[in-house]
């Protein structure tokens, strides 16, 4: 077995997709309004950008983000930064690390692990070596996916709630 080199989040595997499926659950409960991190060909809703970086103020509106695992990091936090309602979904075999850490966990509201390897859209063989958790953001934790939900006590100030 080839042990891990520490570069997971590789650009092989930014193109990997959303399943339609998983996407559809959850935007029956969220409505979707805005695609983060998409290109014409992948968008998951009528709004999108393929450049996030670019969007400066806070989006008023339901946020999607499924992000290139190249730059998954400086993504994240540009998603905390101007995403006030939003979901995102991200590889979470490695809780440690400082995405997790540093970003993720002290910026959610609640992360949620699906039931089950998510099986993505253009990549080979029958799913992911690693789980996916989906991440929230001032909004409530999915209703019509099955898993765990993990809510969490820091907030963007990062303070404890009471």
């Amino acid at each position: 077995m080839k042990a891990n080199n520490g570069s997971g989040n590789n650009p092989d595997r930014d193109e990997w997709e959303t399943p339609q499926g998983l996407f559809d659950k959850l935007d029956k409960q969220y409505n979707f309004e805005f695609d983060c991190c998409a290109n014409s060909n992948n968008k998951k809703v009528k709004r999108f950008s393929n450049n996030f970086f670019e969007i400066e103020e806070f989006i008023l509106y339901w946020s999607w983000m499924n992000p290139p695992f190249s730059n998954s990091k400086e993504l994240f936090e540009h998603f905390f930064k101007v995403v006030k309602k939003g979901v995102a979904i991200y590889r979470c075999d490695n809780l440690e690390t400082k995405i997790w850490q540093d970003i993720i966990l002290p910026n959610a509201d609640w992360v949620f692990f699906p039931r089950g390897r998510v099986v993505y859209e253009g990549m080979e063989g029958n799913g992911s070596r690693f789980p996916s958790a989906l991440i929230g953001v001032g909004v409530d934790p999915p209703k019509y996916v099955d898993g765990m939900t993990c809510k969490l006590k820091y907030h963007r100030d990062r303070r404890c709630q009471d």
